[in-house]
């Protein structure tokens, strides 16, 4: 996943990898500049190497062409203005600061932090249980946007006869599509997609009826198009304490917080070779709170409640472009019926989310998406 080949770009189309919220890894740390090469700038601006950067009056990416008879000592041209000038460059996928290693929400590295603390957490869960979900999402992130469909499965299994101490296993397999957005990297390149699956065990371990811990690792692997990175592997180990609080009114709050850790690795399971590996490692931190509240209405004879929660994260260590991450959901359950095994727990959960996440490193390129997601228990 950390390609070093370069992304060229020539004649009346341009292709920036500056405003991909990258779905793949990179081939250096997300503190490097990105650069661009010109090579025949037809006598407007000279040949030579130049380093991306925001352009100082709105955020834009763009490069600064040296004129010292200007006052200002040059001036500034939008990266995605230079095929329009009909400029070719060949850009280095450098320190973009919206790939895979800088916490862009729609990533596997953010997505295995995601995964570690439920917001769904089963309080009340009673012998061995499956859940199948799924989400679509449609995002965006300066003049980038695509979409992202994820399919999960978990399993979990009680340890012992009268133990409540549950281990569980998740399976979750993503696949990610850059759109074609005018400007943006797909227009140069076609179509660029990034696949990826990986497995999540955790021992979740009652403190009390109504407080649960769970130490969690898992590992990712990543297919992605070179343009956007390419292919890699990600480790994650992680604890998160989900606490229900009743009291609150007709219905029940639950808090969750989660610490973790996660490390690009070269486990050699991908097409990755020596040269294109990053060591990339961050502290995450996530939190969040989730009410829930019965509703008196019936559907198909069953009970009915909803949901609405918010969780923030908080990545540090390693550079990220995106550190601080907004999540908002709200989402109708079914319950199990009185003659079923579980009568405590949700048989069908769907919903609607909303993620935000500002960026540290450039303006006007903070990364917003929406998603539907829909559970069901059996």
């Amino acid at each position: 996943m950390f390609d070093t080949r370069s992304i060229v770009v020539a004649g009346a189309v341009v292709g920036t990898a500056l405003a991909i919220p990258s779905v793949a890894f990179a081939n250096t740390s997300c503190a490097g500049a990105p650069t661009l090469t010109i090579a025949n700038g037809g006598g407007f601006i000279p040949n030579g190497s130049y380093h991306v950067v925001p352009r100082p009056s709105d955020g834009v990416p763009a490069i600064f062409v040296p004129q010292p008879a200007l006052p200002a000592g040059g001036f500034y041209i939008p990266v995605t203005q230079l095929s329009a000038l009909g400029i070719p460059f060949t850009q280095q996928a450098g320190g973009n600061p919206f790939q895979f290693t800088c916490g862009a929400p729609v990533g596997a590295t953010y997505t295995a932090v995601a995964d570690a603390l439920d917001m769904n957490f089963d309080f009340d869960a009673k012998g061995d249980s499956s859940v199948l979900g799924g989400s679509i999402t449609q995002w965006g992130v300066a003049n980038e946007d695509g979409q992202r469909a994820e399919l999960k499965y978990g399993r979990g299994f009680q340890l012992s006869e009268g133990s409540r101490t549950r281990l569980t296993i998740t399976v979750p397999v993503n696949y990610v599509r850059v759109g074609s957005a005018k400007g943006g990297i797909a227009g140069a390149h076609g179509s660029l997609s990034a696949f990826s699956a990986g497995i999540g065990v955790g021992l979740s371990v009652p403190v009390s009826n109504n407080w649960w811990i769970t130490p969690r690792v898992s590992y990712t692997l990543t297919k992605a198009s070179d343009a956007i990175g390419g292919d890699g592997e990600l480790v994650a180990a992680t604890v998160s304490s989900n606490v229900r609080l009743a009291g609150f009114g007709r219905g029940e709050l639950t808090m969750g917080n989660m610490v973790g850790y996660t490390q690009t690795v070269r486990a050699g399971l991908s097409g990755q070779d020596k040269a294109d590996y990053l060591k990339q490692q961050n502290f995450w931190f996530r939190n969040g709170l989730a009410y829930q509240l019965p509703l008196k209405s019936r559907v198909f004879g069953r009970d009915t409640s909803v949901r609405a929660s918010y969780v923030f994260t908080l990545g540090t260590k390693d550079q990220l472009s995106y550190r601080k991450i907004h999540e908002g959901a709200i989402s109708f359950g079914l319950r199990m019926r009185e003659t079923e095994q579980r009568t405590d727990a949700d048989l069908l959960r769907v919903g609607v989310m909303y993620t935000h996440a500002g960026n540290d490193m450039m303006k006007k390129a903070d990364y917003d998406s929406v998603s539907l997601f829909i559970g069901y228990r059996f």
